[in-house]
Formats: C-alpha cells, structure tokens, sequence
C-alpha cells in the first residue's frame, strides 16, 4: 500500500512539473515576443476626451505586466463615433498582439441595431475583449435658464440639445421615439466639449451626456455654480453618485419600453470598453487579459487613478463576453422596436 501511494504521488508531482513546464513556456514565449516590442493604442476620439485619458493611463502602466514588458504608443483615430477605429482594428490592425484599442461603446451594439448599415464592418463576438475601466451613467444635462425643470417637462417643452456624432444621436431618438420626449437634435460638433461650450454661449440649451466619468469635469462645477442642472440618469440602475436623480426607465409606459430600454442601455455596463483584434494568438491575449486585470488591483496605476480623479469600475473582459452573448439573445420583436427607436422615424 505504501509503495502505491508513493508511486502514485510521483505521477502527481512528475504531472505537476509537466503542466508547470508548459505553463513556464508558454509564458516565456509570450515574453520573448514582446520584448522590444511596441503595442499601438487606438483611439476613436480626439485627444483630450475622456476614452482618450483612460487609453492613455491604460499604457502608461499595462507594458510592465505584461511578459517582455512592452512599450506602448497612441495613435488617436478619430470618424465616425468611432466607427473608424472599429472596423481597423477588426479588418486592418496587425493580428499578432501589437494592436489594441479602446472603442467607443455604443459601437459594441451597433451591429445588432443598425443591421442595414454597411459601414458596419466588424463582428463584436469575434473582439478579444480585455475588460472596461468603469461601467458609466449617462445623464440629461440642461443650461441654468432652460425652461425644463424637471423631467416631466421635456414631454411638454422642446429642448435644443447639440450633438458631437451619431453615438450621440440615438439616446434623444430612443427617448424620444419611445418615451414621446421633445429633443430638437443640433448635429455637427467635433466633440462633447464642443457641444458643452455651444450650451455655455446659448447655442443648444442642453446635451445628452453619454457618461459622467468623461464629462464630469465640465459639468461638476456647472452643477455646483447652479449653471447647469440634472434631469435624470440614463441607467438601469441608480448610480451612488445621484442617488436622488430619477432614473429613466421609472419613466417606462409598459413592460416592452422597459425591455427596450434594458437592450438601448446595455452599453452603460462597459463604459470603456479595451480590446484586441480577432485572431490574435491565443496564448498573448490570455497573457495581456491576465495583465490587464492585474493592472485594475496594481497600487501605481490606481494611484495615479485618484490623482486623475479617473472613476475605476472595473469590468472583466468575461463579463463583456457574458453581456454580449445576453444582448444579441434579445428577442427579434423587441430588437425591430429597438432598431426604430433609434431612426429619425418615430415609432
């Protein structure tokens, strides 16, 4: 019996040194590509906007814990509500893990609601996706002498919003397609400061914020100044910043508006969003996933977070998965009615 067990606690502990071994090469063969390597962040925005200070921090830390201790440099592409950016990353971007990129959210859903689009060139289930820095809550912001006070007035009251691309169209046409709201939509600015500073010279009287994190900068002092005010958050669930702003699904008519506005708000889960190119071998991204989490609990990078006064809501690249897989499952009736929401044409 004794030699048995010890016989067979040497198959263990040789089995064991097996799958170390492998686990040791593989590791060592990601870090011997990677040394003396340079990854390329893209952006799909302006320099100085809120994705692009997050990619920024992003590589003023991963390189170092990631095997070979790579560099990084940004390559801002800005078009289309980060629908150039997208589709190069997808069709273009080097596949052998010197490419990555932060895109804007609302392009993670694109596919599934603006079928018919072919600029739409990519496939989200097919990204390797490496997680999100925070979740966001977007808001409906009004100038101080906008006649809306409350949310009940935008059903009565018409509001001039400005608007910096099509991913900041389609939340005032959901609200106003499914909730009967009266946003007047004034297209064209390059940015969401643009639009911010077209409310402060009395251009717009308001904009739909697509998510506090990158605009609290800006509109922080306006709400303590009383220059602008908050009409409700556009969530599904209330954020500890805003506890006493109404959320807009209370303003929901029906079970349907409520599963509508669960599909228009999925992208609130990952504010923004890290991710890879499809085909990128398998043992790198699981490599630079792994180190991307590290970073997330790494004390450097989180200080330099709360110096940057940068919101940390992590989201493992997993959950990404998981809520993608959940949302492109939606049934075919309520996506139809999602698609309409956000066409010029009402419901």
């Amino acid at each position: 019996m004794v030699s048995t067990r010890r016989a067979f606690t040497g198959l263990m502990l040789a089995g064991g040194l097996v799958c170390a071994g492998a686990y040791a090469a593989r590791a060592d063969a990601v870090a011997d590509f990677y040394v003396g390597k340079r990854i390329t962040m893209s952006v799909g925005s302006e320099p100085g906007g809120g994705y692009d200070a997050y990619a920024r921090m992003v590589t003023r830390h991963l390189g170092r814990l990631i095997p070979g201790g790579p560099g990084f440099v940004v390559q801002n592409m800005p078009g289309g509500g980060g629908l150039r950016v997208t589709n190069y990353l997808y069709n273009v971007a080097p596949k052998d893990g010197t490419a990555m990129a932060t895109v804007q959210r609302g392009l993670l859903t694109s596919p599934l609601l603006e079928a018919r689009n072919l600029q739409l060139q990519y496939d989200p289930m097919k990204f390797n996706w490496l997680g999100s820095l925070n979740t966001e809550t977007g808001l409906i912001v009004v100038w101080q002498d906008a006649p809306q006070k409350t949310m009940d007035d935008l059903f009565k009251t018409e509001l001039i919003v400005g608007s910096s691309s099509p991913s900041t169209d389609f939340l005032p046409l959901f609200l106003n397609n499914v909730l009967k709201t009266r946003f007047k939509i004034v297209p064209g600015y390059k940015s969401s400061v643009e639009a911010y500073m077209a409310m402060e010279r009395g251009e717009v009287k308001g904009r739909i914020s697509t998510g506090w994190a990158g605009d609290k900068d800006i509109l922080e002092p306006w709400l303590k100044d009383n220059k602008a005010r908050l009409l409700a958050q556009l969530a599904m669930t209330k954020s500890p910043e805003f506890p006493n702003l109404p959320l807009i699904t209370d303003y929901a008519r029906s079970d349907q508006d409520r599963k509508v506005m669960e599909l228009i708000l999925a992208a609130q889960h990952w504010g923004r969003p890290f991710v890879m190119p499809p085909g990128v071998p398998d043992e790198r991204f699981k490599a630079v996933r792994k180190a991307f989490e590290a970073m997330t609990k790494d004390e450097q990078f989180l200080a330099e977070a709360k110096k940057l006064r940068m919101d940390i809501d992590v989201v493992r690249g997993e959950e990404i998965d998981e809520i993608l897989r959940r949302v492109y499952a939606t049934p075919p009736d309520i996506v139809e009615i999602a698609r309409k929401a956000i066409s010029e044409s009402p419901r």
